[in-house]
């Protein structure tokens, strides 16, 4: 990339603000809207074939476009470019922040006040109450990743890897192949394979005790060192490092690094009603924040003086007017094919949403017209259970894949290779949605009812449910479990089975 290179007739490349190791982020100018942007670019040699990291970019832009919220920067388009220097390259155009990171406030202040590290985490919390709800895991909070503005506002940056909740996440996450995860700032649990809300909590959680001693919850001279001390040890006292810090400030900070999810705060709601109480006689921060000079927040302090009625008004009961009933027109056989490869197409493209909707609409009609022994209603009802998991709307997933066994099961049988998928698809949605507990007892329930203890199913479900024993702090068991399904992996099929590389790495190699 160089200054001065025009992308898709408009954005202008101005100059670099930030490197990774398969990426670049440029300052660019809209010659179109005439206005300041951020273009993002994904810079792996095998950007432009790839299919499975153009689909990921593109479900980046997605997960972000989705998520409209003043806290997160906004996406503008995505596209494809090609490189005279580095080949090709993805690129997403987003809007322009300026601010500092919280890591250079670190390193310029050491530690921030209390009342700013408590604002910057309700700040944080209200992106987060609104991307869990989807649920949609930021996985990779830290403090390069949240950006102070100049007047006050925060904006929660990179939500793109929230793209690991696709389809192969958990793969992905837990062998480390291109794994959306920084060291020290990693619940144990997300590393084994098990992203959450809480995992996000986690994460903040770190943020919040580095901005409030200056220091990491947990140093050592490796990664892995660092991995297993927050895996296995207890964070030192803050009040200790930092006496003047509030003692219920600082329980809140340690219940967000409990070991296991279930003991950490309930939701990101919570945390942020919580913290609200230490946002008080907030100061300007020297070279960052003047905030007697920020007229951007005019608008939020006069929409915030809307205060909702105790009741609302009572509306005028209008004339009652009864609806000419109308012919309801079922669908037939080919309808239903063709409704089902019109979703496939969509879903192919990546519009989940659009294909789900086709899906749900033609449901209750296919039902009422074919019947639920019908093999097109059946496979209809897959569909959407399966366009639903791919778009990550896990809530509605569930059911739907529980409602698609059932009927798979009445036609097929228990043991049909579609029935025990969908229990296993329906497990993985309560795991992602963090309810470990119910996705491990679902999957044990599987496991018991597969008749192969070696086949492809047995052994990944074995897997799972040792990454989410791991994931729920059961250590020991967890470990031993893997350890046993390699014993068993590699006296059947050998070394070259491709779950052998990530369980040994889980394993510590």
């Amino acid at each position: 990339m160089r200054r001065g290179l025009v992308l898709a007739g408009r954005y202008e490349l101005d100059q670099p603000i930030g490197r990774g190791g398969m990426g670049e982020v440029w300052r660019a100018y809209d010659q179109l809207l005439d206005r300041r942007l951020a273009v993002k670019f994904i810079l792996a040699p095998e950007a432009g074939t790839d299919r499975d990291l153009i689909g990921r970019f593109e479900q980046e832009a997605r997960s972000t476009a989705w998520l409209d919220h003043p806290g997160v920067p906004t996406v503008y388009d995505l596209g494809e470019h090609q490189d005279d220097a580095r080949g090709p390259a993805l690129y997403l155009v987003m809007q322009y922040v300026e601010g500092v990171t919280v890591d250079h406030l670190i390193d310029a202040h050491g530690t921030l006040p209390v009342s700013w590290v408590a604002l910057i985490a309700a700040q944080v919390c209200a992106v987060l109450a609104v991307a869990h709800q989807r649920p949609l895991v930021h996985r990779d909070l830290k403090p390069s990743n949240l950006m102070v503005c100049a007047d006050g506002s925060v904006k929660v940056l990179d939500f793109g890897v929230a793209v690991g909740l696709a389809p192969d996440d958990t793969r992905r996450t837990s062998t480390g192949v291109g794994a959306p995860y920084t060291i020290g700032y990693t619940a144990a649990d997300q590393m084994y394979g098990s992203p959450s809300p809480q995992s996000d909590l986690y994460s903040l959680g770190c943020v919040l005790y580095e901005l409030l001693t200056g220091r990491r919850v947990f140093l050592g001279e490796t990664p892995y060192e660092v991995m297993r001390r927050h895996e296995d040890d207890a964070p030192e006292s803050i009040c200790r490092q930092r006496p003047e810090t509030p003692v219920a400030f600082e329980t809140l900070v340690l219940q967000m690094l409990a070991k296991q999810p279930a003991d950490r705060p309930a939701d990101a709601q919570r945390v942020f009603d919580r913290v609200l109480e230490f946002v008080t006689d907030l100061e300007p921060l020297p070279g960052t924040v003047d905030i007697t000079a920020a007229p951007s927040r005019l608008y939020g302090s006069v929409q915030a003086r809307i205060r909702p009625a105790d009741k609302p008004p009572r509306p005028t009961p209008a004339p009652v007017v009864l609806p000419v009933a109308e012919p309801v027109k079922l669908p037939s056989p080919e309808e239903v094919a063709q409704t089902r490869v019109e979703a496939a197409d969509l879903a192919s493209a990546g519009r989940f949403t659009q294909a789900a909707e086709l899906l749900s609409d033609l449901a209750e009609p296919a039902l009422l017209a074919l019947g639920d022994d019908d093999s097109g209603v059946l496979a209809l009802r897959l569909d959407l259970a399966e366009v639903l998991y791919q778009g990550g709307d896990y809530r509605r997933a569930i059911p739907a894949y529980r409602a698609a066994s059932v009927d798979l099961a009445e036609w097929f049988g228990p043991d049909d290779d579609k029935v025990l998928h969908c229990r296993e698809q329906a497990a993985v949605c309560q795991a992602q949605l963090g309810e470990t507990g119910e996705a491990i007892r679902l999957l044990e329930a599987l496991l018991a009812d597969i008749s192969d203890p070696y086949d492809d199913m047995s052994l990944r479900v074995r897997e799972r449910t040792s990454r989410l024993h791991l994931a729920a702090g059961r250590t020991v068991q967890g470990r031993q479990e893997l350890q046993e399904l390699l014993a068993d992996i590699q006296d059947a099929y050998g070394d070259d089975h491709p779950q052998v590389p990530g369980i040994v790495e889980l394993l510590g190699g």
